[in-house]
């Protein structure tokens, strides 16, 4: 008697589900996994001609039904026109997977995550959204993915990555492919957040980062906890590996001290990688300090693919020429400030000249 009670109750729980899906919306795909409660909806061949709000409304209702509500545990939604997140996601409170890519949201809402307390993993990416507002993510201590690369984001809220008693769990960020144009010192929050067996990768490669501020009012020093993780600030705008340490007041006394410190060398291994490679930089007096960390440390990894934009920095073949490869009597400075006038004034660092022609 208790295993025909059992079947039928099998029977209506993947009955129910599967009716469920018979609500998907027209031209869009739904499939149900039953045994885990995992939902697909995908809509091809919707973004050109269907009716957003119609959608929008379908999709509220068919997510809105009491299984999915108690029961769904994660949930994929793609290639549709919508401009925002179905509201009843939010109300989907066991969700520990979600993704929501290529669609065309603008803006993450207010007050929606926050409850989905189970997530694991949060995918958003292709998609339109504009800016990270503050409190988007707060409370969510399980989450460990949350990848928002490929949108439109050129702002970032101070208080989103910057509370290292929130999202302890974090341990992958992509921001990849996005508008940011300048960038505060959060990493440093989450990075501390990591260990030598889970460090945090954070992925901000492909923006168009050139400026570092400083709000959150960092001054790192050699004492304060060693931060585990990847920092990837491959292909933005940099010029000066000097505007990073300085916008962000982290250059200290000494700079070998402070990338020993920051790297996080120990017993010959490095715990926190920073990739600021892929683009060129003006390669002057103002980053000498960094040629000669180049040679000093050559596993820092420091100036891995830093490139010269400097028409003496030019291979015979016309490619720009790695910074950690160009010797050090090599880099001169202008000196334009009292240089005599009709003389040309140039500083060589690597052996403290000042050379004066006239």
């Amino acid at each position: 008697m208790w295993l025909a009670l059992a079947l039928v109750a099998l029977t209506a729980y993947y009955t129910d589900a599967t009716d469920a899906v018979a609500e998907c919306p027209p031209g869009c795909n739904c499939q149900l996994k039953s045994a885990d409660m995992q939902l697909y909806v995908d809509c091809p061949y919707l973004l050109s001609y269907i009716d957003e709000e119609k959608l929008s409304q379908e999709l509220d209702s068919m997510l809105s039904a009491d299984h999915f509500v108690e029961r769904l545990t994660s949930l994929n939604i793609a290639n549709t026109p919508m401009t925002r997140i179905p509201a009843p996601v939010c109300k989907l409170l066991n969700l520990s997977s979600l993704n929501l890519d290529h669609n065309n949201f603008s803006k993450l809402p207010d007050n929606c995550f926050t409850k989905l307390t189970k997530l694991v993993t949060l995918s958003v990416k292709w998609n339109s959204i504009i800016g990270l507002q503050d409190g988007l993510f707060d409370g969510l201590q399980s989450l460990v993915t949350l990848d928002l690369s490929h949108n439109h984001i050129s702002f970032i809220g101070l208080r989103v990555f910057s509370n290292s008693s929130d999202l302890t769990s974090l341990r992958s960020l992509n921001l990849d492919y996005n508008r940011l144009t300048s960038l505060e010192p959060w990493w440093y929050y989450r990075c501390i957040l990591g260990n030598a067996t889970s460090r945090v990768r954070i992925s901000l490669s492909m923006n168009l980062i050139s400026n570092f501020t400083n709000k959150l009012h960092l001054k790192f020093l050699c004492g304060m906890k060693r931060p585990y993780g990847y920092l990837g600030l491959y292909r933005n705008r940099i010029i000066h590996v000097m505007d990073i340490f300085n916008g962000w007041n982290i250059a200290g006394d000494s700079i070998f001290t402070t990338v020993w410190c920051l790297k996080n060398f120990k017993a010959g291994h490095k715990f926190m990688e920073f990739d600021i490679g892929g683009n060129t930089y003006a390669c002057d007096c103002t980053d000498f300090p960094f040629y000669c960390l180049a040679r000093t440390i050559p596993n820092s990894g420091m100036m891995n693919d830093v490139r010269c934009d400097q028409p003496s920095f030019y291979s015979s073949i016309g490619q720009k020429m790695q910074a950690s490869r160009i010797p050090l009597s090599e880099f001169v400075c202008e000196i334009r400030n009292r240089c005599p006038s009709s003389c040309r004034c140039v500083y060589r660092p690597a052996n403290a000249t000042l050379h004066v022609y006239c």
